[in-house]
């Protein structure tokens, strides 16, 4: 069973094409990571108890996605 926070994921995720998705095991199986991998850190078993946490946890993963395209834009190199 998903939390709040994982269904509103699972709903909104790549235009709702996991809106499906019931469980976390579903979302391994789903065959995107990424989508996995929100789904695993918005989990209540990860800790994820509150609409505060779940936004900070994305807020820190996009910021790390963030940092990977600029890292790529510049072409692989390190921040200076």
């Amino acid at each position: 069973m998903l939390n709040p926070f994982q269904r509103a994921c699972a709903d909104s995720y790549g235009g709702g094409d996991f809106a499906h998705v019931k469980n976390l095991e579903q979302a391994r199986e789903a065959g995107d990571t990424l989508f996995t991998f929100l789904m695993i850190e918005l989990a209540s078993s990860e800790g994820c108890d509150s609409a505060e946490e779940a936004v900070r946890r994305l807020d820190m993963a996009a910021a790390d996605i963030q940092g990977v395209a600029e890292a790529v834009q510049r072409g692989g190199s390190a921040a200076p």
